[in-house]
């Protein structure tokens, strides 16, 4: 039986719920993520694209014709209020949205090697759609990144998470996963354990994360180690796998180097 997956209209599910994912980590988030069991999700405005929650240009030109369209004082009035609060809306969130970004795809992906570590010291890890949202928080949304065109597209209107859950379409090789939590208003909607996973760096008390926990033997379902590894990391990542339960590393399938 095909497991059931509640739906919300800004977080598209994947057509097959067993759809395999990956995310590509040098060895200190690996191995963070191992010892700690639990998974680093960093705010939006920590991320690499600087147009990540940010209002198209094909939507500020609609704002634009609807200044040009507007008949009367009291309509620039509004349009003016509209396109103000939306603006707002939109930059006060993005340091709100704590997201993991995850990467659809049946084989591993050379070029994601180069896009998301900078050493040979990296791993990749391999689970499926299910299995991410299984190992969760409920209130954790989860699904598929839409991509537009920023200099001619808009945005769909109606929900808040529409901004972070739609990139560029010079982006779409990533063919991105994204589970998004957002602070809880109260205890009765996950408050309280919202703060119990929410911390500060100590080095950068600006980066702030949600880290829930996860069982990282559940959901992980295989880990292939970097193209050039060397032997004395992969000995390592054997280690760690033993001692966590999980299954052994494989080499990648772009591997230059002997490593057993």
């Amino acid at each position: 039986m095909t497991e059931k997956i509640e739906k919300h209209p800004s977080f598209p599910q994947p057509d097959n719920i067993a759809q395999v994912i990956w995310r590509y980590m040098d060895s200190d988030k690996f191995e963070w993520l191992l010892e700690q069991g639990r998974l680093f999700m960093p705010t939006a405005d920590n991320l690499c694209d600087p147009l990540e929650g940010s209002t198209p240009r094909g939507e500020i030109e609609w704002w634009e014709q609807e200044v040009l369209n507007a008949t009367t004082d009291e309509q620039l009035a509004t349009i003016a209020h509209n396109r103000q609060f939306l603006a707002d809306f939109r930059r006060n969130f993005r340091p709100r949205y704590y997201v993991s970004c995850w990467h659809m795809n049946t084989h591993e992906n050379y070029s994601m090697w180069c896009c998301y570590t900078k050493t040979n010291r990296a791993v990749a890890i391999k689970t499926t759609y299910t299995a991410l949202r299984k190992a969760l928080p409920i209130e954790v949304l989860m699904g598929v990144i839409r991509y537009i065109d920023y200099s001619t597209d808009r945005l769909p209107w109606g929900n808040m998470f529409e901004c972070i859950m739609h990139k560029d379409i010079n982006f779409r090789y990533e063919a991105e996963v994204r589970a998004i939590m957002t602070l809880p208003p109260n205890d009765e909607l996950g408050l309280q354990k919202f703060s119990e996973d929410h911390f500060a760096l100590t080095a950068n008390p600006n980066l702030r994360v949600y880290a829930p926990k996860v069982d990282v033997s559940t959901m992980i379902e295989g880990i292939v180690l970097h193209p050039d590894v060397s032997k004395s990391y992969a000995a390592k990542v054997r280690k760690l796998c033993i001692a966590k339960g999980l299954p052994a590393p494989t080499p990648s399938r772009e591997t230059t180097t002997a490593v057993y």
